[in-house]
């Protein structure tokens, strides 16, 4: 079985049930100086312990998944570097129940521009990003804490229900 979702342009009103978008602001900084401007606190994160960052280098490879993880008890920053890459996303049902799998039909996949990053919401499900035109890679951040379920495991890789792929269309 099988779900076809459309690859979407990021935007704060289309990600808002899955997190938090970081763009360029549209208004004028708050703070400037000699060949700098500067806007802060643009975005937050919610965070009790120190915050651990990695890179993914992610290979092109066939617009598909068909398992995604979730963390329950931490946000996370995703930047692309260097090309725009391809974050699918799912919603979380139940935050409290360990057994929830991703539902494919609440997966929505963002195009997200070097430039831009998110903030994924505690208990969104999500894969790890796409590249969109070649190999590519990308930052993430998340407070280095032990999840209330336990995604620090081998394998915190959930399938979708019923064993359906999601295939994604640009």
């Amino acid at each position: 079985m099988e779900k076809r979702v459309i690859v979407r342009e990021l935007t704060a009103e289309a990600f808002k049930d899955f997190g938090k978008v970081i763009d360029l602001p549209s208004y004028a900084p708050p703070k400037t100086g000699e060949g700098w401007d500067c806007w802060n606190y643009i975005a937050m994160m919610d965070v009790s312990e120190p915050i651990g960052m990695g890179l993914v280098i992610t290979k092109d490879r066939e617009l598909m998944v068909d398992s995604m993880e979730r963390h329950v008890s931490r946000e996370e920053l995703l930047l692309p570097f260097d090309k725009e890459i391809i974050q699918p996303v799912a919603a979380c049902l139940d935050i409290e129940d360990p057994e929830e799998s991703p539902d494919p039909e609440t997966v929505r996949c963002f195009r997200i521009k070097p430039g831009q990053g998110i903030v994924i919401g505690r208990g969104v499900w999500h894969s790890p990003a796409y590249p969109v035109g070649g190999d590519s890679a990308y930052l993430f951040a998340i407070e280095k804490k032990l999840d209330k379920f336990g995604d620090e495991m081998v394998n915190p890789w959930v399938n979708f229900q019923g064993g359906k792929v999601v295939r994604m269309e640009l």
